[in-house]
């Protein structure tokens, strides 16, 4: 039997729901924006992970 190194690709995205106090939407995306640019706002990447997508991009013989 022969090995074979498999590659996979995942595609992942992480949800994160946060509070800002503003008056308008505009002010709240604005804001959220700020916070996110500045790293204010911390991803856990164990339990916010949601995979989009996984597929095998490369099989070549080990």
């Amino acid at each position: 039997m022969n090995g074979f190194k498999v590659t996979f690709k995942r595609t992942e995205t992480f949800y994160q729901t946060i509070i800002v106090e503003a008056s308008t939407h505009e002010e709240a995306r604005t804001k959220a924006d700020k916070l996110s640019t500045e790293g204010e706002i911390e991803f856990d990447y164990f339990q916010e992970s949601d995979v989009l997508d996984e597929y095998i991009i490369d099989i070549e013989k080990s």
